[in-house]
């Protein structure tokens, strides 16, 4: 594990230092804080804190973000949306690279890491995306050995934690995004949901399939409509 210095990560996100404590002390970088007070920063977390970054633009809502990965997975009943608000989404999808899509529909779930005691167990009771669904993506990525990552499909989250004995841990095998209820007894997300996903993803060959894959599914939407 790499370690950054205050000043290091400040300069890699471009803000002040009392905005890198601030991330710190609520849990949106990981870190450790030494005996004199100094704090040493979690590379890898920083980097996904730069990936989820949308600049000075806002974030979609979660509703919008739902509503466009229904839209390019082929599913636009995803959501419950207004007329008003489809339209919006579809203008979105025409004007939105991939990369930017990735960015803005980030922020529509929270991803806790869990360390179980029966890890394929507590697969069972998860809707595989990301890393843990890329057969339903058309790319060459082998997934790691034991990739865990997706969304609860039977329960509440508070009774699949409680059920499954989960322990939250920053680097635990367990990725878990938190449920909509929108995938209740379904197989896998929608496929726009697993390439969002993976593009969220540290690791550069994640991100880039991921966003790769937003863009194909992009192209054949607009394809459709233009007909």
């Amino acid at each position: 594990m790499t370690e950054l210095t205050t000043e290091e990560a400040r300069q890699r996100l471009d803000v002040s230092p009392q905005h890198i404590r601030g991330l710190l002390r609520v849990g949106k970088l990981d870190g450790r804080q030494l005996s004199s007070g100094t704090w040493l920063i979690d590379e890898d977390s920083l980097e996904r804190r730069i990936a989820l970054s949308v600049g000075p633009v806002r974030n979609w809502s979660a509703l919008s973000s739902w509503a466009l990965l229904g839209e390019l997975s082929g599913e636009p009943n995803l959501v419950t949306i207004s007329t008003r608000t489809r339209a919006r989404v579809r203008e979105r999808i025409r004007l939105t690279t991939a990369d930017e899509i990735a960015r803005r529909v980030a922020s529509r779930t929270t991803v806790t890491r869990y360390d179980a005691d029966d890890l394929l167990d507590t697969a069972t009771d998860m809707v595989p995306t990301g890393e843990a669904a890329l057969d339903m993506l058309d790319t060459d990525l082998s997934p790691r050995e034991l990739a865990i990552e997706g969304y609860v499909s039977t329960a509440s989250m508070q009774e699949f934690v409680r059920e499954h004995l989960l322990i939250p841990d920053r680097r635990g095998a367990i990725v878990v995004y938190e449920d909509p209820g929108l995938f209740i007894g379904r197989d896998y997300a929608p496929v726009a949901v697993v390439a969002a996903d993976l593009a969220r993803s540290t690791a550069t060959r994640e991100r880039s399939a991921g966003i790769q894959a937003l863009e194909e599914m992009r192209q054949r939407w607009l394809a459709t409509r233009t007909k």
